[in-house]
C-alpha cells in the first residue's frame, strides 16, 4: 500500500459508521430569448441557507451533471457572463433530471467564468472560493477561514496574522477596502460570503503582489457584543479582544478594543565570533546564563460607516500603544587570541510607542462602469527606545526619543468598456517627518522627511482565451535629513500580465514587472548606536533605490476534488541594499551599503485534495536560490515542504500541520529556522467556539541559527526560545447577538507603530 492510499484509509477510519443515499442530479441550461444552449455557465449547489456544497460548469451543449448527491432540500444557482443569475428551491430524493432552466440577457458585462473545480471558480481575473458549511462552522477568525479553503500557493500563518505566497506578503481587503494583516482577526466567519482571490491583481488591486477579498454579507439592523481569548501553555502569551456593533440602517457603528502580552524567561543565545582587524583577529564565544524577553500591547478603536448602493464612507479614530519592556540576557563572554580574557556581560533594552490614527476612507460608484476611490489616513507617534551594554563593570548606553508623523493619501479610479476592457488609474502619495534626539554615548538632534509618491495606470483587455494587461508607472522618492543635500530619485514601473485559459479546467499565466523599492527610513541616518565596546551601528543617508525585475510563470489546474499549481520565477535586483561591514578607529562599523545585486529563483509546486465530505488536504514543496554578487559574493540554494490536513465531523474539526526545516538567505545571514508541526481540536456550536492545541508537541532543543561570512566580520549564532519548543494553547471565542444578526466588522486597528530610530538591537 502506497502513502497516499494509507493516509486515505486512516482519515476513513476516522468518518462514523452509516450509509446515505446518494443521487445523481442533471439538467440544462439555456437562453430564454433564443433556446440555445449556455455553454460553460456556472452552476452551484448549495443548502437552503446559501452555503456551498457543490459547483460545476455546463458543458458545450449546456448540459451540466452532480454526483453522488445526498437526499434533502438544496437551491440551484445558475450564473454566466451576461445573463441574470437565478436561484431555484429543489427537492431530491432519487436521481433527478430537472427540465431545461432559461436565463434572461442582462445585457452587463460580468467577470467570466472560464474554469471550475469544486469550489473553486477561475474567473477571468481571480478565483473566487466559495466557503463550505464545514469550513465556516469550524472557523473563529478571518484568518481560520483562509486557512481552512487551502486554497493552492497561499501560506496563512494563524497564530501570527500572516498571509504570503512564493514571492511575498499578499494584502487584505475586505469589501474592496484595504485592511491590515490583522484586522481580520475579528471577521465572522459566517458573515463571509465568498473570498476573492486576485494570483495576478488588476484594476483597483493594482500593485499588490497578490490580493484577498473578503466579500460579506450585509445586514441593515441589530448588533453584536463578542469576545475572544487565546492563551499559551507553556510560557506566558495572550491575546484578548473585545468588540461591539450596533446597526440601523445603513449606518454602523463599532467600537474595538484588546490586549496582548508575552513573556518568555528561558531565551537563550549561544554565538561565535570573528572580527578581522588589519593587524588582528578577535575572536569570541557567548553563552546567555538568563535571558527575558516581555512585550504587550493594547489598542481601541471606533469607527461609522455609512453604505448605500453608490457609495461607501467611512470614519475612524484609533489608539495604540506598544510595549516591551525588557529584553535582557547576561552571559559569559570568552575572549580568544589576543586577549585571552574571560568577563561577565549583560545586554538591556527598553522600547514603548503610542500612536493616535485618524482615517477617512470613501468609495463611489460614479456609473455603472465607472468607480471613485480615496482615503486619507493621519498619525502621530511617540517612540522611546534605551539600551544599555555592559562588560565588568564598564557600560555603554544610549536613549532616544522621536516623534513621527505620517500622512498618506490615495485615489483610485478605473472604468470598464463595453469590449471586456479596463482602465485604472491610481495615485498615491505618503510623508513622513521624524524628529529624534539621540542621548547617552552618541548626542544627536535629527529631523528627517521623506515624501513617496507612485502613480501608474493600468488597461486590461479579454481577448477570446487570451486576457492581457499592460501598466506603465513612476514612483518618486524625496527626503532631506538635517545637514545633508536634498535627495530625489525618480524610477519608471511597468507591468505585463498574459494569461491563456486554455480550458475550463486549467490555465496558464506570465507576468513580467520592472519595479522598485526604496530603504526605510531607519537606514536613512546618520545617527549611531553603540553595540558593545567592538561593534557600531550607523546609518546610511546616501541609499540608492533598488531597482527590481520579475518574470513569472503560473500553471493551474482544476480537476473536481483536485486543485494544483506550479510556479516558475526569477528575480532579479539591482543595487539591492544589504548590512555592510568594515573597520573605522579599531571598531567594526555595521552600515547600509547599495553596492550589490541579486538574483533569485524560485519553484514551487502546491496540491489541494478534498478525497471526500469532510476531509480536505494541502501538500506544498519549493525550491529557492539566491545568490548576491557585487560588493558581496555569496549564494545559497535550499528545499522547503508542508502538509496540512483538516477533518470535519459533526461540531468538530481536527487540523494537522507540518513544514520540514527551512534554510534562506536573510540579507547576508544564512538563517536556519527549525521544523514545526502541530494538531488542534476545535468544537464549535451556535455562538460558542473552542479550540485547544499543540505546537512542535515532541520538541524540546528546537533553535533557530544564523550564519555570516563576511570578510570583516563572521558569526554562528544559534537562538532559543520558548515559541520553538514544545507549548500548547486553548482559545475561546462567543458572540451575542441582539436584534437580527449583524455582520462582524473587521477590526480596523494596525497595531503596527513605524520609527526612524536607529536601535543597536
Amino acid at each position: 500500500m502506497n502513502t497516499t492510499q494509507l493516509l486515505y484509509s486512516l482519515c476513513l477510519g476516522l468518518l462514523p459508521l452509516g450509509v446515505f443515499a446518494q443521487h445523481t442530479v442533471s439538467g440544462h441550461l439555456s437562453d430564454r430569448a433564443t433556446r440555445q444552449a449556455l455553454s460553460y455557465a456556472t452552476v452551484r449547489l448549495l443548502q437552503q441557507d446559501s452555503a456551498f456544497v457543490a459547483g460545476t460548469v455546463t458543458d458545450s451543449l449546456g448540459c451540466y451533471r452532480f454526483d453522488e448527491v445526498k437526499d434533502g432540500s438544496y437551491l440551484l444557482a445558475f450564473s454566466t457572463i451576461g445573463y441574470k443569475s437565478q436561484i431555484l428551491p429543489v427537492a431530491i430524493r432519487k436521481d433527478t433530471e430537472f427540465p431545461s432552466v432559461a436565463l434572461e440577457s442582462d445585457n452587463v458585462l460580468l467577470g467570466e467564468v472560464v474554469v471550475k473545480g469544486s469550489s473553486f471558480i477561475r474567473q477571468k481575473d481571480r478565483l473566487l472560493v466559495l466557503p463550505s458549511k464545514e469550513q465556516v462552522k469550524h472557523a473563529g477568525t478571518g484568518y481560520d477561514l483562509l486557512y481552512n479553503l487551502m486554497i493552492p500557493g497561499l501560506d496563512v500563518d494563524r497564530k501570527n496574522g500572516t498571509v504570503s505566497r512564493y514571492n511575498g506578503e499578499v494584502t487584505l481587503y475586505i469589501d474592496g477596502r484595504k485592511v491590515d494583516y490583522r484586522e481580520v482577526q475579528s471577521l465572522r466567519p459566517r458573515d463571509i460570503e465568498k473570498v476573492e482571490y486576485f494570483d495576478a491583481p488588476s484594476g483597483k488591486y493594482s500593485g499588490d503582489n497578490a490580493s484577498i477579498n473578503y466579500i460579506t454579507k450585509k445586514y441593515d439592523k441589530g448588533g453584536y457584543v463578542a469576545v475572544d481569548a487565546r492563551q499559551t501553555l507553556g510560557y506566558l502569551a495572550g491575546d484578548y479582544n473585545l468588540s461591539a456593533k450596533l446597526s440601523r440602517g445603513s449606518t454602523e457603528y463599532t467600537l474595538f478594543a484588546g490586549h496582548n502580552m508575552q513573556e518568555d524567561n528561558h531565551v537563550s543565545n549561544v554565538r561565535n565570533e570573528h572580527i578581522l582587524f588589519p593587524a588582528k583577529e578577535v575572536e569570541r564565544d557567548y553563552q546567555t546564563l538568563e535571558g527575558k524577553d516581555k512585550t504587550n500591547s493594547q489598542y481601541m478603536q471606533f469607527h461609522i460607516q455609512n453604505q448605500t448602493e453608490r457609495r461607501t464612507l467611512l470614519g475612524k479614530i484609533s489608539f495604540v500603544r506598544n510595549e516591551q519592556p525588557e529584553s535582557s540576557s547576561s552571559g559569559v563572554m570568552n575572549y580568544g587570541a589576543p586577549y585571552h580574557s574571560t568577563v561577565r556581560s549583560s545586554q538591556y533594552s527598553n522600547q514603548k510607542g503610542v500612536m493616535p490614527l485618524l482615517n477617512l476612507y470613501g468609495n463611489f460608484t460614479i456609473k455603472k462602469n465607472q468607480f471613485l476611490e480615496a482615503s486619507l489616513t493621519g498619525s502621530y507617534s511617540d517612540n522611546d527606545y534605551a539600551y544599555l551594554y555592559s562588560e565588568n563593570n564598564e557600560s555603554v548606553s544610549t536613549h532616544t526619543q522621536e516623534d513621527l508623523y505620517e500622512f498618506q493619501g490615495n485615489v483610485n479610479y478605473g472604468i470598464r468598456f463595453r469590449n471586456q476592457g479596463t482602465l485604472t488609474a491610481k495615485l498615491y502619495h505618503i510623508h513622513k517627518v521624524s524628529m529624534s534626539t539621540y542621548a547617552g554615548d552618541n548626542n544627536l538632534w535629527q529631523h528627517l522627511w521623506t515624501g513617496e509618491t507612485i502613480f501608474f495606470t493600468e488597461y486590461s483587455q479579454r481577448l477570446g482565451k487570451t486576457t492581457l494587461m499592460v501598466s506603465p508607472g513612476v514612483s518618486s522618492l524625496q527626503y532631506k535629513l538635517h545637514g545633508e543635500d536634498k535627495v530625489g530619485q525618480i524610477a519608471p514601473r511597468l507591468k505585463f500580465a498574459m494569461t491563456q485559459h486554455i480550458n475550463e479546467k486549467q490555465f496558464l499565466q506570465f507576468n513580467i514587472n520592472i519595479g522598485n523599492s526604496f530603504p526605510t527610513i531607519s537606514m536613512l541616518n546618520n545617527a549611531e548606536q553603540t553595540v558593545d565596546f567592538l561593534q557600531i551601528k550607523r546609518g546610511n543617508p546616501n541609499l540608492k533605490s533598488t531597482k527590481a525585475y520579475f518574470f513569472t510563470g503560473v500553471y493551474a489546474l482544476n480537476l473536481g476534488k483536485v486543485s494544483l499549481q506550479a510556479v516558475g520565477m526569477y528575480q532579479f535586483f539591482k543595487d539591492i541594499y544589504l548590512a555592510d561591514y568594515f573597520i573605522e578607529n579599531d571598531k567594526l562599523i555595521q552600515s547600509y551599503s547599495t553596492d550589490n545585486d541579486c538574483h533569485q529563483m524560485i519553484g514551487m509546486l502546491s496540491l489541494a485534495w478534498k478525497p471526500f465530505t469532510g476531509l480536505q488536504m494541502k501538500i506544498d514543496g519549493a525550491y529557492n536560490f539566491s545568490q548576491y554578487t557585487g560588493g558581496v559574493s555569496l549564494n545559497e540554494n535550499s528545499w522547503s515542504g508542508g502538509a496540512q490536513v483538516n477533518y470535519y465531523w459533526k461540531d468538530w474539526a481536527f487540523n494537522l500541520y507540518g513544514r520540514t526545516e527551512n534554510k534562506e538567505l536573510n540579507d547576508q545571514e544564512i538563517v536556519y529556522s527549525p521544523a514545526c508541526y502541530g494538531a488542534s481540536v476545535a468544537w464549535s456550536r451556535g455562538n460558542w467556539r473552542a479550540e485547544v492545541g499543540t505546537d512542535n508537541p515532541f520538541t524540546q532543543n528546537g533553535q533557530k541559527k544564523l550564519k555570516l561570512n563576511h570578510n570583516k566580520y563572521r558569526f554562528n549564532n544559534s537562538y532559543f526560545n520558548k515559541s520553538m519548543q514544545a507549548s500548547a494553547y486553548l482559545k475561546v471565542a462567543y458572540t451575542f447577538d441582539f436584534g437580527r444578526k449583524t455582520s462582524r466588522s473587521q477590526n480596523d486597528v494596525n497595531r503596527n507603530i513605524n520609527s526612524a530610530i536607529m536601535k543597536a538591537n
